[in-house]
């Protein structure tokens, strides 16, 4: 295609724009092929139009020659490599809304006039600053090679633009508990709620010692109170102690409880291994497994050889209270004038509490009047540790092994009641929140 111009420089001098009629040159043009020329078209005055100037489009329909100053070519083409400024442009060849943006230091109107999509009369580089989105940034001056992480609701292109560091679906996720990444106060994230594994249901680190896990109180020949260790190593329980009575500590004095209630060791010896369970049966081994369908790591039964006897003192009619109790596992190596607690739940109605402030050699325990009990399990269901980080309790100023005041933690908090007993297992789907 060609088209045929005649110069306007002779009338209006070399400011004026040359006048064109394209015609086709046995090629396609606005008329059809073949068709006739269109009429005269001017950018500039009317000036009369003879033959014998040719100039030529480039492939974007540019007017490569005789151009106005970059406005688009009549035939509908584009002036953005004239290398003149157009009416349209904001510098030439670029900005305004029919040209590419702008490099920096060109002049501008608006932000979407330049590359980096700042504008502040020239176009200036982009900065993590700026009030734009632009550069790597995955959201206005954050993401990226931004030193400023996103929020929440923010767009981001990994988990690392974000102040939560969670980016799901290119938009920045609040943190919450179980998303696989520590944040929001987590102290551990290994992307579930399990509560027993190596991080608590509510993303805190297991206490570092033994629990009081899991409990059955009806009827009396299903009894069972189980452990369980959320430690990463081993535990000699040779010197662990499990009651069910508030003076459980004057086992220091040889003194006994009566013939309801129980204050039993460990045989000397057992372990329990590294996040493993154990079951103690109030009553005998026998009676466990008709019950569970297997035998209980430990019974109080010392005729029953299918599991270890707890030593200690057991009274002949123990067994926990249906309606109320506290169980209470603790440390004493049968030779100070103290023991140490480690686990403490106080269940049902009963007001009987464990505290220790008035007596001598032990540090103040949480008054009775402010302990937070749980339920006491109704018949076939049972009462489960849910969190094994025992959370708010107090970690100084207390009687425990680690320190911990382990009167202080909340009973309905931790513990959570299970329609059906899970022994030597953690608690079934659904039971922990």
């Amino acid at each position: 295609m060609s088209f045929r111009f005649v110069a306007a420089a002779a009338v209006f001098g070399p400011a004026a724009c040359a006048v064109y009629t394209p015609d086709l040159v046995g090629g396609t043009g606005p008329q059809g092929v073949g068709g006739a020329a269109s009429s005269a078209v001017t950018t500039g005055p009317t000036v009369s139009v003879s033959s014998g100037v040719t100039a030529t489009m480039s492939s974007t329909g540019t007017c490569m020659t005789g151009g106005c100053g970059g406005d688009p070519c009549p035939s509908g083409g584009c002036a953005c490599d004239d290398a003149a400024k157009g009416a349209s442009e904001t510098d030439v060849d670029c900005g305004g809304s029919s040209c590419p943006p702008c490099n920096d230091g060109l002049d501008c109107l608006a932000h979407a006039d330049c590359k980096s999509g700042v504008c502040a009369g020239t176009c200036m580089p982009s900065s993590c600053s700026d009030t734009a989105q632009n550069g790597d940034e995955t959201a206005v001056d954050c993401g990226g090679s931004c030193l400023t992480n996103c929020v929440e609701g923010q767009g981001c292109a990994s988990g690392e633009d974000c102040e939560s560091g969670v980016c799901v679906g290119s938009i920045c996720q609040p943190p919450g508990c179980g998303d696989g990444v520590i944040n929001g106060g987590e102290a551990c994230d290994d992307a579930n709620k399990d509560p027993f594994d190596a991080c608590s249901s509510t993303c805190q680190s297991p206490a570092g010692h033994l629990l009081l896990s899991e409990f059955v109180v009806t009827t009396d020949p299903t009894e069972f109170i189980e452990i369980y260790n959320p430690t990463a190593a081993p535990i000699d329980l040779t010197n662990y102690w499990i009651a069910d009575y508030a003076t459980y500590h004057e086992v220091t004095t040889m003194k006994v409880p009566n013939s309801n209630d129980f204050v039993a060791r460990f045989p000397a010896g057992q372990s329990l291994a590294a996040g493993a369970f154990a079951t103690i049966s109030l009553h005998s081994a026998t009676e466990f497994k008709t019950a569970f369908g297997a035998f209980p790591t430990y019974d109080f039964s010392t005729p029953d050889a299918n599991a270890p006897t707890m030593l200690g003192t057991i009274g002949s009619q123990a067994s926990l209270t249906n309606t109320g109790e506290v169980l209470m596992l603790f440390y004493w190596n049968g030779v100070t004038s103290t023991v140490q607690d480690v686990d403490y739940v106080a269940y049902g109605s009963s007001s009987d509490k464990v505290d220790k402030s008035a007596v001598a050699g032990y540090k103040p325990d949480t008054p009775a009047a402010q302990q937070v009990t749980t339920s006491a399990p109704s018949s076939g269901k049972s009462m489960h540790r849910c969190r094994t980080s025992e959370d708010a309790e107090k970690t100084t100023g207390g009687n425990g092994l680690t320190g911990h005041d382990e009167t202080s933690e909340s009973g309905s908090g931790s513990w959570k009641l299970a329609a059906k007993p899970s022994p030597g297992a953690p608690p079934s789907v659904g039971v922990c929140p």
